[in-house]
């Protein structure tokens, strides 16, 4: 339904194996491919769900695959043992299943700036599948997690089992909760082989530490614009991906024993790409600025600036000092046509065993509601003080919304949370049919362009040099020179 805009790991994401007595360990490392295969099978269902399916892009599902193929042909395996996909998401990320399940996203896609360099990702993902990786580090437990991340946030206190960690749990929604990291030593070898197999291919082999080191940049800028605006990264983009400045230097050492090449085709890429959604696709809902927006659902709310608000796959999480806020839409219809009001709902059907103080009717901007309030013990230990608001919209849906805070933190934010609750406004058609994505535009440097002239065009907020610059690959200083393309956003 929702999607994510957070950002999460980029490149190999891996399957953390928990501390095991030795027997255990070499029962766990030891699978089939058949078993592989038939888990990847299993899991990819829930990729996709959780990361907005495959794009809806026929040429360039084909493109990619073409490159991911011609790759894999060099691996020593058997074509029909990997499956490409590429992910509708903006969230800068690549990571492989067992099984030869290859994934990577369109935003990933958008900060390659070359053929090769895409190359490069999808032939360290296949390292890792020719390596094993993922199997060597399986344990059943992080894979049952797959899917349910979002609904994992509040699904105790709706079950009624308690709490959970609620502040501790909103902060790990978007995949890093279950793709957890690869060793250093594994990172360094998928690197090698996929450095080996992008010179097997022809590619330039230092594209890959070129994209390393636009990954870095945009490592860098995400921790920039998270703290200018006061908040806390949701994720580090290296935390599943280990290395950062000494990887990139490891890479161009490896790159530098493969025989040089000079293929990198760069404008065959940028054409194929050029007009790429980038960013939210509204299908699944758009965050622009503070203010999220779903036309499909015909509603937008916004938040205080200060707060950073992320699209998720199950819900919108909005992080500001001192608490957190929930948006999501009930998603089972007989539990919405079963309620005979917004009260009857809130205490009977959404959260009947907490024992809810002050549940009354109220008006959310003129739509009928119900609230109240509840503090629920952390498993961390800890106290939490929650507000719940649940809205009949007029599309005969149930809007529900969470506002969460420290015990006793709760009157700090409340009055902030509910004027961005009250700013939810059901959405005219023609007002939902404006909602249009944001799209990449290749456009040719002409003489008198500057890269501060052609950031000002972006339709972003801030640090506008800095991320034309992370988009184009452009290091510090680096000047444009007229003829050569670059990326815009429009």
């Amino acid at each position: 339904m929702l999607r994510h805009l957070v950002v999460v790991a980029l490149l190999a994401c891996g399957l953390a194996l928990p501390m095991a007595a030795p027997e255990q360990a070499r029962a766990q490392i030891f699978m089939s491919p058949d078993d592989a295969k038939r888990l990847g099978a299993q899991e990819h269902p829930k990729i996709l769900k959780e990361f907005g399916g495959p794009y809806d892009d026929p040429e360039i599902g084909a493109y990619v695959a073409g490159i991911a193929g011609r790759i894999a042909g060099q691996s020593g395996q058997p074509a029909g043992n990997f499956t490409f996909t590429v992910l509708n998401s903006p969230v800068v990320n690549a990571f492989a299943l067992p099984g030869g399940y290859v994934y990577i996203t369109r935003g990933t896609l958008a900060i390659a700036n070359n053929e090769a360099e895409a190359a490069g990702v999808l032939g360290h993902e296949i390292g890792h599948v020719i390596a094993q990786h993922s199997e060597k580090r399986y344990d059943k437990s992080v894979f049952t997690n797959l899917g349910v991340a979002g609904a994992s946030i509040l699904g105790s206190i709706f079950l009624g089992s308690g709490a959970g960690d609620l502040i501790g749990q909103i902060g790990q929604i978007g995949g890093g909760a279950y793709l957890a990291a690869f060793s250093r030593e594994n990172e360094l070898e998928a690197d090698t082989i996929g450095i080996k197999l992008l010179a097997r291919v022809g590619y330039a082999p230092d594209a890959q530490a070129a994209f390393l080191q636009s990954l870095s940049d945009y490592s860098d800028l995400a921790t920039k614009m998270a703290g200018q605006a006061g908040r806390d990264r949701l994720n580090d983009l290296f935390a599943t991906h280990p290395g950062g400045p000494q990887r990139v230097r490891e890479a161009m050492a490896a790159a530098q024993e493969q025989p040089a090449s000079p293929v990198y085709r760069r404008d065959d890429y940028l054409d194929r790409i050029n007009g790429m959604i980038y960013g939210d696709d509204p299908k699944e809902g758009v965050v622009r600025g503070s203010t999220f927006t779903h036309p499909d659902l015909r509603l937008s709310f916004s938040v205080p600036e200060d707060w950073r608000i992320s699209n998720t796959s199950d819900a919108v999480i909005a992080s500001g000092p001192g608490g957190k806020l929930q948006f999501d839409v009930e998603g089972d219809k007989r539990k919405v046509q079963a309620s005979r009001s917004a009260l009857d709902y809130l205490t009977r059907i959404w959260v009947p065993k907490l024992g809810l103080r002050n549940a009354e009717e109220i008006k959310v901007n003129g739509m009928p509601a119900a609230t109240g309030s509840a503090r629920i013990q952390m498993k961390s230990g800890g106290n939490a003080d929650v507000r719940f608001i649940a809205v009949g919209f007029p599309t005969d849906a149930i809007l529900r919304f969470v506002i969460i805070a420290p015990a006793g933190g709760l009157s700090k934010i409340e009055p902030a949370m509910i004027r961005s609750v009250n700013s939810l406004k059901f959405l005219s058609e023609a007002e939902a049919k404006a909602v249009r994505p944001l799209r990449l535009k290749v456009v040719k440097v002409q003489p008198g362009d500057t890269a501060e002239k052609l950031a000002e065009t972006l339709p972003f907020s801030r640090l506008k040099l800095e991320q034309f610059r992370v988009l184009n690959g452009l290091r510090e200083g680096e000047q444009l020179k007229p003829g050569e393309r670059v990326k815009l956003v429009e």
